[in-house]
């Protein structure tokens, strides 16, 4: 038995917000042909950046994260603006605004589905290298961001002892890491 498509019924806008929105969405079971309602929340894309300095440190940033309920330990981010139609360009931006840097070469490592059971959206992650510092932070009225430089050689201990849990920046190393490490490597 191959897993087939579900066929989509309809949608129903339940709430929306600024940057996202929650609907339900009946669909049909191909294998029951029960109608069942899921739950999906649509998102604009994302992106994410691994900054490295030419002297091989990590660019981080740390932030009070509002679903945890605290500080976290990671790597710049955020949404791909409405005007934008090229997600490295959101990258760079993202990466200039959270951490007041800016990379000579942005180079797209992979793109995830950040959670495909509900969320719609993708995420773009970049590999920024020979990362220098250009200005000052531009942060959104509802950010507050340490920036922070991580040496290279510290990544696996922070990995280890768990001081880098979001799942996004996790997906984004091992996406560096398996194209560092990859066939002809």
């Amino acid at each position: 038995m191959s897993i087939q498509d579900w066929e989509r019924l309809g949608d129903e806008t339940l709430m929306q917000y600024k940057v996202f929105r929650v609907r339900r969405s009946r669909r049909r079971s191909p294998r029951t042909g029960a109608e069942i309602g899921f739950l999906l929340v649509d998102t604009p894309d994302w992106v994410n950046v691994l900054p490295i300095t030419a002297d091989g440190r990590i660019v981080m940033v740390r932030q009070f994260r509002h679903g945890t309920d605290r500080v976290s330990l990671e790597i710049p981010g955020g949404l791909v603006d409405a005007d934008e139609t090229d997600p490295a360009a959101a990258a760079a931006r993202e990466l200039r605004e959270e951490t007041g840097y800016a990379a000579e070469r942005l180079q797209l490592l992979g793109v995830m589905s950040p959670n495909p059971a509900m969320m719609t959206n993708r995420c773009f992650s970049y590999l920024a290298t020979g990362c220098r510092p250009v200005g000052d932070l531009v942060q959104d009225p509802g950010e507050d961001i340490e920036v922070v430089t991580v040496p290279l050689a510290d990544l696996d201990g922070l990995l280890r002892q768990g001081a880098i849990d979001h799942a996004i920046v996790l997906a984004t190393i091992a996406f560096w890491r398996a194209q560092a490490e990859g066939p002809g490597a």
